[in-house]
């Protein structure tokens, strides 16, 4: 590690800090949900910038990957390529999400046995048109699948690769699969989290990673989670510009539309703005958009 030490005080520190901000490019990325957005100061309540390191905390089967799905989805409309690095979530199932949002195949078109007849050939050719049709000339997704668990040097190579091949976001699902030789999970945690944010601040690019709860604070589902339940304790929430949780004390499926989920997130942690913002949002499985609710909508919501 190299230390740098300056005067803060001299008059040419100023002139130094007060010219980086002359046209600085932050390429925020929108996130679609106007409370998070407006809560994001420095970039002028365009959203998340590209220096950050944002982690997307959550219980397990809380919707964590649907969320940083339709994040990358946000990124990719606004031609900010994006990259995954999973190593849950497989990279046909990865396909079948993305091509059931931007095709006319829904999900279940898309299963290996309804490409069993005669028209297959169709099919795909039907299919890849669409494709590439909707990404044009312009738009990649770029999607890295490890069928076990990587080491951190792994995972920085993935995401220096990634930079290269021109991601503007790269994804993580999830960090407690990353290797590392320390024992401890915290300090495993420190390990990790602290890499990751070298790298989003060093090469301007936004990290986003998801992060599961501890087993006590998942298992707890009457109350609401905090920063420090995440795993591996308070490192992920000390290198995090941002820390967004999936509150696990409300959710509710949509009787008459059952692929609607109905949630709330809370911006815990907030460096660029302010934290404790909590959020009345909808999830809809099918297109893979997050949404925030209307203040007519707000009954949808309510305890009870």
């Amino acid at each position: 590690m190299t230390w740098k030490i300056k005067n803060v005080l001299d008059g040419s520190s100023a002139i130094d800090y007060g010219s980086g901000l002359i046209g600085a490019d932050l390429n925020p990325l929108p996130t679609g949900l106007r409370s998070w957005d407006a809560a994001c100061y420095e970039t002028n309540n365009k959203g998340l910038a590209n220096w950050w390191m944002t982690v997307i905390g959550g219980a397990s089967n809380s919707g964590k990957t649907q969320l940083l799905q339709h994040l990358l989805r946000q990124a990719w409309l606004n031609h900010m390529n994006p990259g995954l690095i999973t190593m849950e979530v497989p990279l046909t199932g990865i396909q079948r999400s993305v091509y059931s949002r931007i095709t006319d195949f829904n999900y279940h078109d898309l299963m290996p046995h309804t490409f069993g007849d005669g028209g297959a050939a169709e099919k795909v050719v039907s299919l890849s048109n669409q494709v590439k049709k909707y990404a044009g000339s312009e738009r990649s997704f770029m999607v890295a699948e490890h069928d076990g668990s990587p080491d951190l040097n792994a995972i920085l190579e993935m995401c220096y690769a990634m930079k290269e091949s021109g991601c503007g976001v790269i994804g993580l699902d999830h960090l407690q699969l990353i290797k590392s030789p320390i024992g401890e999970i915290s300090d495993r945690a420190t390990e990790i989290a602290e890499e990751l944010r070298r790298f989003a601040h060093k090469e301007r690019i936004l990290v986003l990673a998801l992060s599961q709860l501890n087993r006590f604070a998942s298992r707890e589902r009457g109350r609401r989670p905090i920063c420090q339940d995440l795993w591996g304790g308070t490192s992920m929430e000390s290198n995090a510009n941002q820390v967004i949780l999936i509150d696990h004390t409300f959710m509710r499926r949509d009787m008459e539309y059952t692929h609607i989920i109905r949630t709330r997130l809370i911006l815990d942690k907030n460096r660029e703005g302010p934290n404790r913002v909590s959020m009345d949002v909808e999830a809809n499985f099918v297109t893979g958009t997050w949404r925030e609710a209307e203040p007519h909508e707000e009954h949808l919501w309510e305890d009870g």
